[in-house]
């Protein structure tokens, strides 16, 4: 038996990246797998690949959200699963950060979880059978710890942390659970910049490689949509609240 079979999954962000690494696992673990981003050609081909429905969505909408949840519960009759990834990153100083642009980096990746977790849970408490579901917010160890040119970045991440152990701790007598994944340094299209920038791209992948014990960068779907997996399962039924890390001994120490 597949691990996720029948259940039905919302996965916000999953037109790419880590989003899309984790839709694939979901599919491939028999999920119903609904995609929803802001990027409509990837998300629909992304949907087609995998044999999951796609729906335009812009996270920081409450108005959206009711939308997508309500149509969810209207064609599939429940809410099992619902991932809370979309996000963007900024990289720069405290000093130098536009209030503007603080503001925004806000409103998608924390706002954003906040009315997921919202409008997740009010549809998880009115399954068929009683509450019951699973909720798995993306924060990062930069949600863990500090990181320079981190300011709006590391406080949305920090923001989706402790948001999680909230929702866990008022859910968990309703059966419904939350935890987050801390991805370290996973290979997606958001390094893509950085390596295009780099004079020697080569050089700059194995610099990264080196302050990773594990001596690699992590893959979306083997690494963090693995772990997703589990946290949609039953086999984590007993698990709430938790910050399950995922990058590859980051945050223990560096390498010798």
């Amino acid at each position: 038996m597949a691990r996720l079979e029948s259940k039905i999954a919302i996965v916000t962000g999953g037109a790419s990246g880590l989003g899309e690494g984790m839709a694939q696992r979901f599919a491939e673990e028999d999920a119903k797998v609904i995609i929803t981003d802001i990027d409509e050609t990837r998300g629909n081909a992304v949907a087609e690949k995998l044999g999951a429905q796609f729906k335009k969505h812009d996270v920081a909408s409450e108005a959206e959200w009711e939308n997508i949840i309500a149509a969810t519960t209207s064609e599939h009759g429940r809410l099992d699963v619902l991932v809370n990834n979309a996000g963007i990153f900024t990289s720069c100083p405290v000093d130098e950060t536009d209030l503007e642009e603080f503001q925004k980096v806000i409103n998608v990746n924390v706002v954003g979880v906040f009315l997921g977790c919202k409008h997740g849970l009010r549809a998880m408490k009115a399954n068929p059978g009683g509450p019951s579901g699973s909720i798995i917010n993306l924060s990062s160890v930069t949600g863990l710890r500090g990181q320079i040119g981190g300011a709006a970045y590391t406080s949305s991440k920090g923001a989706v942390r402790l948001l999680t152990k909230t929702v866990a701790v008022e859910n968990a007598p309703n059966g419904i659970r939350c935890n987050s994944i801390h991805p370290g340094v996973i290979e997606t299209p958001i390094l893509d910049p950085l390596f295009a920038a780099a004079p020697d791209e080569a050089a700059m992948r194995a610099g990264i490689e080196s302050t990773l014990p594990i001596g690699y960068m992590g893959d979306p779907a083997r690494d963090i949509g693995n772990m997703a997996v589990y946290l949609a399962s039953d086999e984590s039924i007993y698990v709430t609240g938790a910050e399950m890390v995922v990058d590859g001994g980051m945050t223990v120490g560096l390498p010798t």
